[in-house]
């Protein structure tokens, strides 16, 4: 390129120069900062173009879209013939990228023609798919080489694609020897929509790692959001449908990124240690306000501080205590400084890990330091995961990731804050040692061999029940922990709480509902007040154009007079009780309260006509329903910048006045928002809004 061509003649300039290194490093670090998607000065990446997905750079023309939805609508009506099969996702893959092209105008390629061909390309594939489908074969899927596959999503039954290596000679399947995996998470694109991530796989020759008798899986993680919401279900789904396709062993998987693809290692290691063999993280940030570069006087409101939580790794280095993680950084790269920054937090743990420095080298791998990374990762993974360790150690602030192994938090004493159990297994002593920090509830899961072994958290012995107990916290300030019954009778755990039970039943904050399985319900009538109905269509409407361009997937949307309790997933209501019959059948039960003119919630009260309640609440009891009340995703577009800014926005309930339109930061200015308490009650003081 133009600038890779600056900067060989650049070098050659300063070679003939005896300058000291450091000087040299200088230079470069400033060259490489203009190329590399780092943050610009208004805090976007260096690839962003204003939103997700981009505009096009070479649109196609009215006859060739015209001539391409016809081709389209030719393919998608020969899907309907296998669109049952189990592997139908393998063709609808194909059919979607090119529907959201089209709808979209996802052409980023040179010529608009190029676009065309690729689109054409993908259909022809899908058509080639759909005659092997009716024959009951599978033909893509055989062989050595780099192939595209695909899996419908539990969240929107979306068809999602990823791409697989299986290296020459690898034998695979039902009847074989079950044969390790890579999982790597790819660098931001921009431009990477379904059509071009496809076409690029279908392309490809393999990444820059080679690992021998390895599959190696490449996540679309829904696009562009730095395998957080959505595209962390997304990779834990991938994961999950190439393990049973190629028989892989669940104990000799790696995880393994660059960029913002290290970003995701960082996350999804921390976060889902126990599920990895080896981590390698390349590059990537690892927060928000460091990244972000944030003094206090920039800092959010309160809760969005306390929504750091969810995702900064920092707050959950602690769980690197059970997987190998290996780390890389390029020597000028300006991403290196999260990866320096993680050996000052891992430190504190007692934790220390390889980090491999790529001489001179800016955001990419070293040619010589990528192969002491691979061999390091392989012997890893060789060795494998212990699925049963004898010591595990928890480290969150949300129950959104409450396990690790065989320990589990139910209940903290204090949400978003610190959590931590260490545990260990003595057999010698016959003793299960727990050791606690703002748990109040946690369960011990013990196997056959242990099942007679005492169990002693904090001190005190606790008599368990079975192979697997409860053991709860009295509460009283001190600390007297006592088996309250098995992790099968659901009734011993305290009804309304918010962790109802080890199953997910809800515990905010709103965007938390969005990495499950949901239906968006609309309302089924006019509402009080058409400022408020107007809100509603409005966001609504919003919400689901979003979620389709930025997470890929069509949003199962039914009225809320056609709802049965049949249609799966969490309801996300939109409109008041007047607009929407769901809603009205929960108004009794719901903390926000519409008493004609007056929206009210705790003490507080507002005007129904110009203001609405955005929220997540659960019911408990047995069938522990989760509704979502005049919310999407609460990061927008101005967030889409970079990816380190996609995280929630809004806690668990927010009122907002809608008399400030919305925007590209928000729905609405938010007068009132807080954490419900732990039985989805309204806490009696909260901070202001505006607190720092």
């Amino acid at each position: 390129s133009a600038s890779e061509s600056m900067a060989r003649e650049t070098l050659r300039t300063y070679e003939f120069m005896k300058l000291n290194r450091l000087l040299i490093l200088v230079y470069f670090a400033y060259l490489a900062g203009s190329l590399q998607a780092q943050l610009t000065a208004s805090g976007a990446t260096a690839s962003f173009k204003g939103s997700l997905p981009p505009k096009p750079t070479a649109d196609i023309s009215s006859d060739q879209q015209a001539a391409l939805e016809r081709e389209l609508a030719d393919v998608t009506n020969a899907f309907q013939a296998v669109k049952k099969h189990e592997r139908a996702a393998d063709a609808d893959i194909f059919i979607k990228a090119v529907r959201y092209a089209l709808e979209f105008h996802e052409w980023y390629d040179k010529k608009s023609d190029d676009g065309v061909k690729k689109a054409r390309a993908l259909l022809a594939e899908a058509a080639l798919r759909i005659e092997a489908l009716k024959k009951n074969e599978t033909p893509w899927i055989k062989g050595s080489g780099v192939k595209v596959l695909g899996f419908y999503s539990n969240i929107d039954d979306s068809p999602q694609p990823y791409g697989v290596e299986v290296p020459e000679g690898l034998e695979w399947g039902a009847d074989k020897k079950a044969v390790p995996m890579w999982v790597w998470l790819h660098g931001r694109g921009d431009t990477a929509t379904d059509i071009h991530f496809i076409a690029s796989q279908m392309k490809s020759k393999g990444g820059q790692f080679k690992p021998k008798g390895t599959i190696v899986v490449h996540p679309f993680g829904r696009y562009c959001n730095g395998f957080k919401s959505a595209g962390e279900t997304d990779v834990m789904e991938c994961k999950a449908d190439a393990t049973k396709r190629f028989n892989v062993d669940i104990n000799r998987i790696a995880l393994a990124g660059f960029s913002m693809g290290g970003a995701g290692a960082w996350h999804l290691g921390a976060h889902y240690a126990d599920q990895w063999a080896c981590v390698h993280t390349g590059a990537g940030f690892v927060d928000v306000k460091r990244y972000q570069k944030l003094t206090p006087e920039k800092y959010p409101p309160w809760y969005e501080q306390k929504l750091w939580g969810v995702y900064d790794v920092p707050d959950y280095a602690r769980n690197f205590l059970n997987v190998p993680l290996i780390s890389y950084s390029g020597e000028i790269d300006s991403q290196r400084d999260g990866a320096e920054y993680m050996t000052e937090v891992l430190a504190k743990e007692g934790i220390t890990r390889p980090h491999l420095i790529g001489p001179g080298m800016p955001h990419k791998y070293h040619p010589e330091t990528i192969k002491e990374v691979q061999r390091l990762i392989e012997e890893a993974v060789a060795k494998g995961r212990d699925p049963m360790p004898k010591e595990v150690h928890l480290q969150t602030r949300t129950l959104a990731y409450n396990k690790m192994f065989w320990v589990s938090i139910a209940k903290f004493n204090q949400e978003w804050e610190d959590a931590r159990i260490d545990a260990e297994i003595d057999d010698a002593a016959k003793t299960i040692r727990v050791s606690t920090k703002n748990v109040a509830k946690c369960l011990i899961q013990r196997n056959e061999e242990d099942a007679l072994h005492k169990i002693i958290i904090d001190g005190a012995e606790v008599l368990g029940n079975g192979a697997r107990g409860y053991a709860c916290n009295t509460d009283d300030g001190k600390t007297k922990w006592h088996a309250i019954g098995k992790a099968e009778r659901n009734e011993a755990i305290v009804e309304m709480a918010k962790s109802a039970s080890f199953a997910w039943s809800g515990y905010g904050p709103i965007d938390e509902a969005f990495m499950r399985s949901f239906v968006i319900v609309l309302p089924d009538g006019k509402g009080a007040y058409p400022f408020v109905d107007k809100w509603v269509a409005e966001e609504s409407a919003h919400f689901i154009k979003r979620w389709r361009g930025l997470m890929r997937g069509d949003p199962r949307i039914v009225k809320a007079s056609v709802l049965t309790g049949e249609t799966p997933g969490i309801r996300v209501l939109w409109g008041d009780p007047t607009s929407n019959s769901q809603i009205a059948k929960l108004a009794d039960q719901l903390a926000v309260k519409w008493n004609g003119d007056k929206l009210s919630i705790g003490t507080q009260t507002f005007d129904s006509a110009t203001h609405v309640p955005a929220m997540i609440q659960g019911f408990g009891g047995i069938d522990r329903s989760v509704v979502v009340i005049n919310s999407g995703l609460t990061f927008r577009e101005a967030h889409d910048k970079t990816n380190s800014l996609q995280n929630p926005k809004l806690p668990d309930w927010a009122i907002l006045d809608i008399t400030q339109p919305p925007n590209a930061e928000s729905a609405g200015k938010v007068v009132a928002a807080d954490f419900f308490d732990e039985h989805w009650q309204v806490k009696p003081n909260m901070p202001p809004v505006d607190a720092r």
